[in-house]
């Protein structure tokens, strides 16, 4: 989360710089990006609108179909 606030006020800053700043820009938010924090943040980012799909899935489902839903398949 650090790298992106590192990257935005890099941006804020790159921007008063002209195109050296640019360009140092670019190339930082392209390591940046490739970094195993920011891989690792929208891993769990992923993760989580997995789990509240399946969820809010379940709950559709469940307001649907009631007496259904209460029933699961055991695999």
């Amino acid at each position: 989360m650090g790298a992106v606030v590192g990257f935005a006020v890099g941006y804020l800053l790159g921007t008063q710089a002209g195109r050296e700043g640019l360009e140092e820009l670019v190339a930082s938010w392209k390591v940046i990006s490739e970094s195993d924090e920011v891989r690792d943040l929208v891993a769990g980012g992923m993760a989580a609108a997995r789990d509240l799909v399946a969820h809010g899935r379940g709950a559709l489902a469940e307001r649907i179909q009631p007496e259904r839903a209460r029933l699961h398949r055991v695999a």
